[in-house]
């Protein structure tokens, strides 16, 4: 009898147990860990294209005293005579001469075209991309020849450089040193203030930037996530309004911020549909830190306008 009392007195913390472990079971069954989907966006890269400036023809068909004027102003006296077929032969008229300019943030922002040297920020008074072409074939400047350009602007500084572009790793790049190009000149790489703006002897066609090397190398980094939005095809740059900077970031990783800069950060997608998003924020960089993304839905003017007060 004393055994029989003994099991009822078991059977409700047994019943207790039960319950317990059966609804531990049923939690960890019903309730596994869920994925977030992100939102998705097609590459930006055709939006920006829409938006790029267009480039300018030129055709000279007679010697003259120029120059070619570029519809923001840029000055181009291109003589034939330092002009050659990459074989070396000589041009002889008609040829053609192409110019792009880039003047604005808002500009070198939709071109895709940072000033970022060897990972140091360029100051920059603007870039263009003069390209010179005879029956559809690029041409070259002679070695130890140049063509005088002048670039606009009000307020000329003294220590500004030619900077010519190349690529890296399929990205922008600058360089003072044509030599490292494999351009043989000797024209000084430097763009001298005028009552005009800038003038320059350019030694090599292609991208130049009328710019002056800032910071070390040293600095901190931003790294770019997201709760709400895949990042793979956001364009995002940084712009350093202290010295008109843009820079581009890849792989949601920024490239070396000096310590103190102010920038400004903006983001740019596009989903399927065509509906733009964006994403913007000041910043004082003082030092690596991790920035969460959240884009919002706005209008192709509202973006402009955006862009445009950088």
């Amino acid at each position: 009898m004393k055994n029989t009392k003994r099991n009822f007195a078991l059977l409700p913390m047994l019943i207790v147990l039960f319950f317990a472990i059966s609804f531990s079971c049923k939690k960890d069954r019903i309730e596994p860990s869920e994925e977030k989907t992100l939102n998705e966006y097609s590459s930006v890269n055709n939006y920006l294209d829409t938006k790029k400036q267009d480039e300018q023809e030129f055709t000279i068909d007679s010697s003259g005293t120029g120059p070619i004027v570029g519809n923001q102003g840029t000055k181009i006296w291109a003589d034939k005579n330092c002009l050659m077929f990459p074989n070396g032969d000589s041009v002889n008229y008609p040829y053609t001469v192409k110019l792009v300019e880039l003047y604005t943030p808002k500009d070198m922002i939709y071109y895709q075209m940072p000033t970022i040297a060897s990972g140091n920020l360029l100051e920059t008074d603007g870039e263009i991309r003069l390209r010179a072409f005879k029956d559809g074939q690029e041409l070259l400047i002679r070695p130890n020849c140049g063509i005088p350009i002048e670039m606009p602007n009000t307020a000329p500084k003294n220590y500004m450089r030619v900077f010519y572009g190349f690529e890296t790793n399929s990205h922008p790049d600058w360089t003072d040193n044509p030599a490292s190009l494999g351009v043989t000149t000797s024209n000084n790489p430097v763009f001298a203030a005028t009552s005009y703006g800038y003038s320059a002897i350019i030694a090599r066609l292609g991208w130049i930037n009328c710019g002056s090397s800032v910071g070390n190398g040293t600095g901190h980094t931003i790294n770019f996530t997201s709760s709400t939005d895949n990042l793979t095809n956001v364009g995002i740059f940084i712009y350093f309004p202290s010295t008109k900077t843009v820079m581009q970031v890849y792989n949601t990783v920024s490239g070396i911020i000096p310590n103190g800069s102010d920038v400004k950060i903006v983001g740019i997608a596009i989903n399927s549909s065509g509906q733009l998003y964006s994403f913007n924020n000041n910043l004082n960089v003082t030092s690596s830190s991790t920035i969460d993304v959240i884009l919002s839905q706005i209008t192709d003017a509202d973006l402009t306008t955006l862009l445009d007060n950088l």
